[in-house]
Order: structure tokens, then sequence, then C-alpha cells
């Protein structure tokens, strides 16, 4: 089994600590051990010196009273009693040096008794010459001499043995010195092997693996197989493990991408900052009939329309040189030289270096817009003058002009004009739409109250309220002055109330109102009818939306008030939107910039 990183990591630390920890025992040990011979050392140098310091107080005491004897010299007395109380001192001394060692403290006890028998001939020969007895005295003296060669063959064979027992100590710290000396060789040599084998040992198990997984990363980068899997349970062979499910997760990705690259019905390219293409996607030889590989390296310039040369250039190098992205349209000119349009999404790279392109050919939906413009033109020219002057016949017949009617023959012609106005009506707004698309509708801005527009679309629709018996309420607490063209916003206005009444079920409340809201004036139509699906919110201001399909049917619209609603309010730098919640109606609200105080047009 292999050991994970965290025992290796483990092993790594404890072994030398270990190690460490025997070397400090041991070379703590031996430093004791040399301190406590130098302490011996110390001690019997001690004992000795002051044994020495004894003796030669003794001797200076007994010369010093012997001088006094023969000379009566007060000098030599005062010398003996120094010596003696220097003795007592030294006595002291050596009585606490000596009391912790037993075969020192009983060699002592023996020269302490003799000393003391000594002292006590001593002080009985000074009191015999003191009263001129100096028989006595010399008889007592010979005592103490006699007591003293015994005290000082003990004392010199107390320093002998104190003078060996520091010689016996030199020794043992030269050999404990010589041990620590060995001891630090030792140490150093196994720890130099200790290291040496670890770091083998973690990179013939760990370092090895690890380069496994490194080697792992360049061949996934270049694309090669990669090694055999690790075996074992630890940190690195789950690492390898997970890094191959990656590269499995990448390869799949990269044959996903090479799949959408291949398939993809727009062309996928790339250009250098000099317009050089760099890659580009099989779609480049189906739409501009080039091989991919005679694409790579050609410059954009060669490939567009010469129209198109300078407006593409610029906007490319501009995109180039904001590190940004932008989107553009231009003509390229395909290899069997016909043009197709094509709208360009771009998007500079800082890692590839490089401009990412996705081409779309909108050739076919230019072609759509073309046609669509030219079917409105026709309506507009070659449907709404035949129905005008229907219109007019429809007029002329009603009002009897060809001879009284018949009530069936009202009806007919009643049923044939409302047709011909709902025809109309659907022209008109198909021609309103298409001026907004193309930007050619002018708007005639005027500074209005906003009364000015919502009391006259009340007015237009007020025969259609009633019919519907529905309740129209007008709630204006403020009426701000805004900048709109006054029959354009009556328009957008009487379409909302329109629908409401439309959508609307009898008997209900439909409720005008007016807000202001930061720099914008809000025109607010609530009805209680089916309501809006939250899903159409958006998409019924879209032309020829219906929120059911039966309502183009059992309602009349043409499916685009909405959409030039929209077209409208958004040309005067408002919104338009719809609240509501099924079943419990909808409220439909628009802004328009509010103008400066007091500048209301007269």
């Amino acid at each position: 089994m292999t050991l994970s990183l965290g025992k290796k990591a483990l092993i790594l630390v404890a072994v030398p600590l270990v190690f460490e920890l025997i070397f400090v025992g041991t070379f703590a040990y031996l430093i004791n051990q040399v301190d406590r011979e130098r302490a011996r050392e110390a001690h019997a140098r001690d004992v000795a010196g002051h044994l020495n310091v004894l003796l030669r107080l003794v001797m200076e005491r007994s010369s010093s009273l012997i001088v006094s004897h023969f000379t009566s010299r007060e000098t030599f007395r005062r010398r003996a009693d120094l010596a003696k109380k220097r003795f007592y001192q030294e006595k002291e001394i050596i009585t606490r040096l000596v009391a912790e060692n037993r075969h020192e403290k009983e060699s002592w006890d023996r020269i302490y008794k003799l000393m003391d028998e000594g002292d006590r001939f001593f002080d009985h020969a000074k009191t015999m010459v003191d009263i001129g007895n100096r028989l006595s005295a010399g008889m007592e003296m010979v005592k103490v001499n006699r007591l003293m060669a015994d005290v000082f063959q003990s004392i010199d064979h107390l320093v002998e043995e104190q003078e060996a027992q520091t010689l016996e100590r030199k020794n043992k710290q030269a050999q404990v010195r010589m041990q620590i000396e060995i001891l630090i060789y030792v140490a150093v040599a196994v720890n130099i092997l200790l290291a040496v084998g670890l770091a083998l040992a973690f990179n013939r198990s760990t370092a090895a693996r690890l380069k496994v997984v490194l080697d792992n990363t360049y061949k996934l980068a270049s694309q090669q197989p990669l090694a055999e899997p690790l075996r074992g349970d630890d940190e690195l062979a789950h690492l390898d493990h997970t890094f191959r499910k990656m590269a499995e997760a990448l390869s799949s990705m990269r044959r996903k991408e090479s799949a959408i690259l291949t398939s993809a019905a727009d062309i996928i390219c790339s250009l250098d900052s000099e317009r050089r293409f760099i890659q580009a996607n099989p779609a480049a030889a189906k739409q501009w009939g080039f091989e991919v590989e005679n694409i790579i390296g050609r410059r954009l310039d060669q490939l567009l329309d010469e129209e198109d040369l300078e407006s593409t250039t610029e906007k490319v190098n501009n995109i180039i040189e904001s590190k940004g992205h932008g989107a553009f349209t231009n003509r390229i000119v395909t290899q069997n030289g016909d043009q197709r349009d094509c709208e360009w999404s771009v998007v500079w790279s800082h890692e590839e270096r490089a401009l990412m392109c996705v081409v779309h050919d909108i050739t076919d939906r230019k072609q759509i817009d073309q046609m669509k413009r030219d079917f409105v033109a026709m309506v507009s020219h070659d449907l709404r003058t035949p129905l005008t002057s229907i219109q007019m016949v429809h007029s002329l017949l009603a009002a009897g002009a060809y001879g009284e009617l018949t009530e069936d023959g009202k009806d007919s012609v009643e049923g044939a004009q409302d047709c011909c106005d709902r025809l109309i009506a659907l022209v008109n707004d198909l021609l309103d739409l298409e001026r907004m698309e193309s930007g050619r509708m002018d708007l005639s801005l005027e500074s209005i109250l906003i009364s000015d527009i919502i009391t006259p679309s009340i007015n237009m629709v007020a025969n259609a309220v009633k019919q519907k018996k529905i309740q129209l309420k007008l709630e204006t607490q403020v009426d701000p002055i805004v900048r709109a063209d006054k029959e354009r916003m009556i328009q957008v206005l009487i379409n909302l109330i329109a629908n409401a009444i439309k959508f609307s079920p009898e008997d209900s409340n439909l409720t005008v109102s007016t807000e202001i809201n930061d720099k914008f004036a809000l025109v607010k139509v609530k009805d209680e009818g089916r309501g809006v699906p939250e899903s159409m919110r958006t998409s019924i201001f879209e032309r020829f939306k219906q929120v059911n399909k039966s309502d183009s049917k059992g309602r009349k619209g043409s499916g685009l008030g909405l959409a030039i609603s929209k077209a409208i309010v958004e040309l005067h730098g408002g919104r338009i939107a719809v609240e509501s919640e099924e079943g419990k109606g909808s409220t439909f609200h628009f802004s328009l910039p509010i103008a400066q105080p007091g500048a209301v047009d007269n």
C-alpha cells in the first residue's frame, strides 16, 4: 500500500526529530557528566586548598607561641591568637565542604578530634607560659607536637586523596569530552545519511509519481496520450484519477467543439492584428467558395468589396486598439465573384492576441427586407388608391346617389364599407410601421399638457364605451407639460383605450390616470379584462402578435397597434409596458419626457 502524502510528511519530520531528541538527550547527559566532574574537581581543589591553609595556620600558631615563650614579645602572642582565630574559621569551612562526602567527613572527623585535643594542649601550654611555668609549658608543647605529627600525617593523606580525585576527575572530563566529540561526528554522519535516505525514498515514492502527473499536463496540452494510471490510494493517485477525468471531459469538449465548428452554418474564424486569417471553419468554404487552407494567411482586405474596404478596416482597427468588441456589416466577394452580405460579431482575445469572429450571412435576410419594402410600396400605391375609390362609391350608395337602397342593400353596403375601412387602416398601419423602422417618420414635437392628449382620446372612444356599457374613469391628479407629437400620442392612447374596451367585459371599469416619475410623465390605462399571460408581456408589443390566436377572428384588429404604439413612444424617448394578473385585468402604461415649466406652445 502506498503511504499518503500526510504520512510521508510525518515520517520526514518524525524520523529526524526522534534522532535529534536522542542526540540532544545524550549530549545533555554528557554535558551534565562534565559539569559534575568539574564540580567534584573544584570540590577536591577547595578541600585540599583549605587543608593546606589549615596546616599553615597550625604551624604559624605553634611557631608564634614558641617564639613568644622564649622572647616574651607580645607581637608573636598576637600572631598566635590571630592564627588561632583563622584556624577556627578554616575548620568551619572544611566542615561544610566535606559534609556531603561520607569518606571525607570520616577522615575530617578524625583530624578534627586530633586538632581539638591539640588545641587544648596549646591552651594549657599558653597558660603555663603565662604563669611562668616553662617546664610544664614545654611538656605540653611536646604533646602538641606529637599530636600535630598525627594531624599532619592525616591531613597529608586527605590532601593526597583530594589530589588523586582531582586527577581522576580531569581524566574523566577528558574521556567525556572525547565522547562528546565522537557523538557530534556520529550525529552529523547519521543526520546526513538520514537526510539522503529519506530524500531518496521520497523521490522514489513521491517525486517520481508527481513527475508522472506533471508530464501528463504537458501531454494533455499537446494532445498526446497520457501515461499509465498511478497505482495506490494516496493523494497523488487520487489527483491522477481526477486529472484523467478532466482530460476525458476536455477531450469530449474538443470533439463537441470540433463537431460544432464543422457543422456550424455561420463562419467562425480568427484574425491576427494585421487582419490576416488564422483559423476558419468549413462554413467559409461553403459560403465564400474558398478552401480553408487558401483562406489561412490571407488578409480580410482581399475579400472585401471595394466600397466597404475603408469602413471595415477602420472598425476592425478600432476594436484591436481598444482590445474590446464590436459588430459591423460588409460585403464579401466570393471566389466566383458574387457578393454576400455578412454581419460580423468580433471580440479581441487577450490570451490568443487575435480577433475571434462569428460571421453570419444576411444576404437572404436583406433580400427579404427588400421584398418587404417592395410589398409595402405596392400596398401603399397599388391598394390604397382603389380602396379609396371603393370607399367613395360605398359612400355614394349609402347616400342614395344611385337610388334608394333596400334595408338588405344598406346592410350590405355598410358591411362592405366596414371591410374597406379595415383594409385602409391596415394599409396605413403598415406604412406607419415601415416609416418608423426605416427612420423616415418625422415627429412634430411641441410642449403640451398631458391633458391635451388624454381629453381628445377619450372623446373619440366615447361611443365605443357607451356601447360596451363600460364605466370610464379619469384620474388626473397631475397635468405635467411634455414634449410630444400630439397627434401621434393621441393615436397611441386611443390604441390602448380601444384594446382595453375590446377585451373588457360589459359593466366593468376602465381607468385612465397620470403620474410623475422622476423626469417622465406616466399615463396608465387600467381595465378589468382577462389579463395578459406573463409569457406574452414582452412579445405582445411585436407585430401581428395576439394573446390568443382566436383574437384575430373574434375581435377586429390587425395585431399592429401595439407594435406601432411602442415604436412611437420610443421615438419620443419613453417606454411602454404592461402589468397584468391573469383574470384580474391589465394596466398598460407609457412614459413621456417632461418639458421645462412654462414651456407650453400656443
